[in-house]
């Protein structure tokens, strides 16, 4: 079985947790990642911020000039080793939520590895990260709702999925 360590990016943005979420923002656009990791005053891992959450704190109204690192909520900070095989770190991902695992060795940070990376080198992921995306949907949307995403018949991204039967349908395969 693959290793993380085979497959994770290895150049990785990390910031203090003084950082605003404005600077943090400059950072991901500038480095085009979706992502950063904070860390604390002994350069040890402590949270990431995704474009969510910044996304997040603008909706709610927050001023992310005044916003630092350290005043987002810290949600449940997964990580993975890099001699974890792409597999169990692929369920870690399915089993809390997140697209992202930040790749630690003996405390320090070293890499990430996203579901992109682990679907371009192992593809049979597919199944098992869609299974991600439909638990996700059940817990979020509403069966009344119309969402975006992909099409469980024809597998075509629609901003007018509409739930019928249990299943996610486009416009044209309703």
């Amino acid at each position: 079985m693959i290793k993380v360590k085979e497959i994770m990016k290895r150049y990785v943005i990390a910031v203090g947790k003084e950082t605003t979420l404005s600077e943090i923002a400059k950072i991901m656009t500038k480095n085009k990642v979706g992502s950063v990791i904070i860390i604390d005053d002994k350069d040890r891992p402590i949270s990431i911020i995704t474009d969510s959450d910044i996304v997040g704190a603008v909706a709610n109204n927050k001023q992310p000039k005044r916003v630092r690192a350290k005043d987002v909520p810290v949600k449940k900070f997964v990580t993975t080793t890099p001699n974890e095989d792409i597999l169990r770190a692929t369920r870690k991902m399915i089993k809390n939520g997140v697209k992202r695992l930040p790749v630690i060795d003996d405390g320090r940070l070293v890499g990430i590895v996203s579901d992109k990376e682990i679907l371009l080198t192992a593809p049979e992921m597919l199944e098992i990260l869609s299974e991600k995306m439909k638990a996700r949907v059940s817990n979020v949307a509403k069966p009344t709702e119309v969402i975006s995403g992909l099409c469980e018949r024809c597998e075509g991204y629609s901003d007018n999925l509409k739930n019928i039967g249990g299943r996610w349908l486009c416009e044209d395969c309703r």
